[in-house]
């Protein structure tokens, strides 16, 4: 969902902003907030809002809604452990819909049947979350009438004509009628355009109830007939597949819709003027599909067309790599509205203006938001950041494969501010659900970084399987970082704790050095760290470009400390070095500063044969000038134990020679390098862990992991020297990293 920005002046904006605390505050709500269950972290601190974006809503509606009294700020938020209480106990599986809404009084009249199974049971009641701005003068329970009691302006607690026990199913009828209430970003309005009366809906959070009888929470989802009666004048844009158009006398016709996919309930909607309508079709693989669009008759020409024909293609595009549409035996359509954005709303988008970019972001929500839910607000990521990265994905594959229009299309949509987390730990908080920077544009980051660190097949995959598990259902964030790290092999928890749950990005400050060593040349990167201290530290492969006569090499570099010495072999010497010259990294800043020394790594070992093939000394490699003696140095066999060596030191090509009294026997070696040894100038003790680094296919040299201290320890097997075989080879069959 995509919401314009409308510039205030800054005075009004600041007196807004001291209105809306007075209003956020317990006396001016007067409703029990629930909290979000998980706990925040201690030094998250509390941020004013920023305009909003995508499904986000406007400054106005947002005041709109917390000056309404008796509403709470949050009506049933879900929670990470999933529903619970009559949430719980009940699964609706299909609504159907019937009324009449006339737009020239802005009055709906109708009845709506909840068809739902027990799943914990027995129960005898159930909540259903209706306006008080309606008369119910009919509720009955599988043809018996009932009693129902108002729990609060939203919900009704209806009384069932029994106890039913799990897996009963039983259908619940309401009549209702009357003038409804709009709220939230205009969860039902009555408008003009040109003149013209004009009604639509907007239910997303938790304001369905405002227009009809449901049971609210993301992770019950169900199928609907949809039967609208308007005027003969107007026609109606809703979810799924057209079933017919009625004549139901009086100048009235008859709107019958249906939908067979599970749908979540802020997910349905109508929209209702005097459209014009055409369509398209979709022909992807064996599957054809229509693609319809409702609009305003103004703003019916040749430009706008062209510009919703675009869907078409977005529809290929995204098929190619989420998967086929999502809804490819109903539709995809776009209904015009007066709102100032977009809404995903499941098979019928509203939108009222048909950019590219918003086009995308809603298109990209059919998979990610309406396919898979977010099972509670918290997580609302798993929407936005999904739907504005798709406009990136849309960018990059619109004219073939450019991977430079994503690099410049994810730039453009960088947050403004980074000192909010993505997740949302206060689920009752209205505007924090729907940040654009955190909520739409950190969070859109996010899956750019991540299709960084895993790669493009690795990324694709994850989508694809996330799918698989969790299409027509809804998410956690621990579900999706779940699949992700099945798909890479590995723990990813590195990645997702400081972008996800953590606030702020890194800044990057480094310098840098090369060195030639053996005829061999190595970069040494000074980097750091430099975001302030409320901020994390962000783990991260960074990319490393060195230029040479015009020419750039990409190296990527495993950072996991806010100040570390990497380094790495260059086949030449370089003109430059560049950190992340592409920016995928979300970082406020990045900054060159002076070279500062680092400590001594091992850049080569190299065990040795004389000429019968026995091995006699192991060479040992560093990138600059060392002290050393040989207590710095251990050699032990698994079957021999501890091997006397003695050492020698060439302070000219920084080589250690560690020989043994005579040839090896046979066997599995361990060869430990302390860190006693050190630099020669700074005196830093050698940085030595071999296979220190997280990042995929580093290899164990140059060591270390960025930091002074740390033993080498590197094994390798001596084979026995078959008789004859003269000194023409060696015997050393494996040489390998090992971990202390």
């Amino acid at each position: 969902m995509t919401r314009f920005r409308k510039l205030m002046p800054p005075q009004l904006l600041l007196g807004l902003a001291s209105l809306l605390l007075l209003l956020t505050g317990p006396a001016a709500v007067g409703q029990e907030i629930r909290q979000a269950c998980t706990p925040q972290p201690a030094h998250l601190q509390v941020v004013p809002e920023d305009e909003h974006e995508g499904c986000s809503h406007s400054r106005a509606a947002m005041l709109r809604y917390l000056m309404r009294q008796g509403i709470p700020s949050s009506p049933k938020p879900g929670d990470e452990q999933g529903p619970a209480g009559d949430e719980a106990a009940t699964d609706v599986l299909h609504y159907t819909l019937d009324i009449e809404v006339d737009l020239d009084n802005a009055w709906i009249g109708g009845s709506n049947i909840i068809t739902a199974e027990v799943l914990q049971g027995p129960i005898s009641t159930m909540e259903v979350r209706i306006s008080d701005a309606f008369a119910l003068p009919l509720i009955t329970v599988n043809g018996t009438e009932v009693t129902s009691n108002r729990l609060n302006n939203q919900t009704i607690l209806v009384d069932l004509d029994r106890a039913y026990e799990v897996g009963e199913q039983f259908d619940i009828y309401i009549e209702y009628n009357g003038y409804p209430y709009s709220d939230g970003f205009g969860s039902i309005e009555f408008t003009d355009h040109n003149g013209t009366p004009a009604a639509w809906t907007l239910s997303e959070t938790w304001f369905a109830y405002t227009w009809w009888p449901n049971k609210d929470i993301n992770t019950d989802k169900a199928t609907a007939d949809l039967s609208f009666t308007v005027s003969s004048d107007y026609s109606v844009a809703s979810q799924g597949s057209l079933v017919s158009v009625d004549d139901v006398g009086g100048g009235k016709f008859k709107y019958n819709w249906k939908t067979d996919y599970p749908t979540a309930t802020y997910l349905y909607s109508f929209a209702i003027t005097n459209y014009n309508r055409f369509a398209e079709t979709f022909n992807y693989d064996a599957y054809s599909m229509p693609v319809e669009f409702f609009i305003y008759p103004e703003s019916d020409n040749s430009g706008n067309r062209t510009l919703l024909r675009r869907t078409v293609d977005m529809l290929g595009v995204f098929s190619d790599h989420y998967g086929l549409y999502p809804f490819i035996n109903e539709k995809y359509g776009i209904a015009q509205f007066a709102w100032g954005g977009g809404m995903e709303h499941q098979t019928i988008t509203s939108q009222s203006s048909f950019s590219e970019w918003l086009s995308a972001h809603e298109l990209g929500h059919s998979w990610w938001g309406d396919m898979i839910t977010c099972a509670t607000w918290n997580n609302i990521w798993l929407n936005e950041g999904f739907a504005t990265y798709s406009e990136g994905i849309w960018h990059e594959f619109r004219n073939g494969q450019n991977r430079q229009e994503l690099i410049n299309y994810m730039a453009g949509r960088r947050p403004s501010r980074v000192d909010g987390s993505v997740y949302v730990y206060d689920e009752t908080n209205f505007g924090r659900i729907f940040s654009s920077n955190f909520s739409y544009r950190k969070a859109g980051w996010v899956l750019h970084m991540l299709r960084h660190v895993v790669g493009d097949d690795n990324f694709f995959q994850t989508l694809v399987d996330y799918r698989a598990l969790y299409e027509y259902d809804a998410a956690i964030t621990d579900d999706f970082v779940a699949v992700a790290e099945n798909v890479w092999g590995d723990d990813l928890t590195w990645f997702f704790d400081p972008w996800i749950y953590d606030i702020g990005a890194p800044e990057y400050s480094y310098g840098w050095q090369q060195h030639a060593v053996n005829g061999k040349t190595y970069i040494e990167v000074d980097l750091r760290q430099t975001q302030t201290s409320s901020y994390p530290l962000f783990p991260m492969p960074v990319d490393v470009v060195t230029t040479v006569g015009g020419q750039d090499t990409f190296y990527v570099v495993w950072n996991d400390e806010l100040a570390e010495h990497l380094l790495f072999e260059v086949p030449a010497s370089v003109d430059s070095v560049t950190l992340d010259p592409e920016e995928w990294v979300l970082a406020t800043g990045y900054r060159r500063v002076t070279f500062s020394d680092g400590p001594p790594k091992i850049v080569s070992i190299e065990p040795l044969t004389n000429g019968k093939g026995q091995t006699m000394r192991i060479d040992v490699g560093f990138h600059k000038d060392v002290v050393a003696d040989a207590s710095d140095i251990s050699l032990v066999g698994d079957v021999v134990g501890t091997v006397p060596v003695t050492i020698e030191y060439d302070p000219v090509t920084f080589v250690i020679t560690v020989k043994a009294p005579g040839p090896l026997a046979a066997d599995h070696y361990t060869l430990t390098v302390l860190d006693s040894v050190v630099d020669v100038d700074s005196g830093q003790s050698l940085d030595g862990e071999l296979s220190a680094y997280r990042w995929a296919n580093t290899p164990a040299i140059p060591s270390g992991d960025g930091l002074a201290g740390g033993d080498a320890v590197f094994g390798f097997d001596v084979a026995a020297v078959a008789p004859g075989t003269g000194g023409s080879s060696g015997n050393v069959d494996a040489l390998s990293a090992e971990r202390p």
